[in-house]
């Protein structure tokens, strides 16, 4: 039988472990040479209507003048189902989920 040297074994293990870090090693130094400045990286909203970019402050296009964010979600004041703020009635219980505004008719 060939005896190993315990050196030989050594160095061979050290190279195969340096030999498996390596590309990782070079990808994250790649991203570090071609990464963006700070000030370049300019964060949009896609308008879901007319695919408009707008900045992020903005809360309506610019453009066709659609909403950029979903109003926040509304819970049932009956069962306490959370739901969009868009639907008047609720798809559990069929309660009334926005408050009527009653307002006068004109007398002629």
């Amino acid at each position: 039988m060939n005896k190993i040297n315990i050196s030989e074994a050594f160095s061979t293990g050290l190279g195969l472990a340096l030999g498996l870090t390596m590309p990782f090693l070079i990808a994250k130094h790649m991203f570090q040479v071609f990464k963006l400045p700070e000030k370049a990286v300019k964060h949009v909203v896609v308008c879901s209507r007319c695919e408009c970019r707008n900045p992020v402050e903005n809360r309506f296009c610019g453009h066709c003048g659609q909403a950029l964010y979903p109003p926040p979600p509304i819970n049932c004041p009956k069962c306490g189902v959370p739901m969009p703020s868009t639907l008047n009635y609720c798809w559990r219980c069929g309660s009334t989920l926005k408050k009527t505004v009653k307002t006068r008719k004109k007398r002629k």
